[in-house]
């Protein structure tokens, strides 16, 4: 095996593993994403005015 055999074969492990690192890097930007959205939805449903029960909705027509 000659050099540049050896030098091209590295050179594609490397931008293998290149892909690999920004690959896991995007995977870990959308479940942070995620999770700040439910944060978001949780909070939202906190603040949400409750039902007081004193009203009286019928959908019978």
């Amino acid at each position: 095996m000659d050099i540049s055999t050896i030098a091209g074969a590295a050179l594609s492990v490397k931008a293998g593993q290149t892909q690999q690192t920004l690959s896991m890097a995007m995977v870990k930007q959308a479940a942070n994403q995620q999770s700040q959205m439910a944060d978001l939805l949780a909070q939202n449903v906190q603040q949400a005015p409750q039902a007081d029960g004193s009203y009286n909705f019928s959908t019978y027509a």
